[in-house]
C-alpha cells in the first residue's frame, strides 16, 4: 500500500457484528499494530492486487512467481504460507510501481 495522508485515503464505514470488534482488537494487539492496520492487512491478504501483465523488473517477476507457486498449493486463508504469498505479492507490486516511477 502506498503511503498517503489520511485525508487522501478512502474511508469505508463498516457495521460489525457483536464481538467482532473485540476479536479484531485482540488480533491487532498480538500483531503489534493498530486495529485499522490489522483490518487493512487482512483485506490485503484476502484481496491481493492483480498481478501486472508486463513486469520488467526481475526481482518483481521472481516474487510473483514464488507467490504463484505458494498459491498453487491452496494454503488456508490466514496461514503462514498464505501470508507469505501475500507479502511477496505486495513487495513485487511495490517494486513494479516504483520502477514505473523511475522510468517516467
Amino acid at each position: 500500500m502506498s503511503e498517503q495522508s489520511a485525508q487522501n485515503q478512502d474511508k469505508f464505514i463498516v457495521r460489525l457484528p457483536d464481538g467482532l470488534r473485540d476479536r479484531i482488537r485482540l488480533a491487532a494487539e498480538s500483531n503489534h499494530r493498530s486495529m485499522n492496520a490489522e483490518v487493512v492487512a487482512l483485506l490485503e491478504e484476502n484481496y491481493p492486487a492483480p498481478i501486472p501483465e508486463n513486469i520488467s523488473d526481475p526481482a518483481a517477476r521472481m516474487l510473483f512467481w514464488l507467490a504463484k507457486r505458494i498459491r498453487r498449493r491452496s494454503p488456508k486463508p490466514g496461514s503462514p504460507r498464505d501470508k507469505q504469498a501475500a507479502l511477496y505479492e505486495r513487495i513485487a507490486g511495490d517494486i513494479s510501481e516504483r520502477m514505473k516511477d523511475i522510468g517516467e
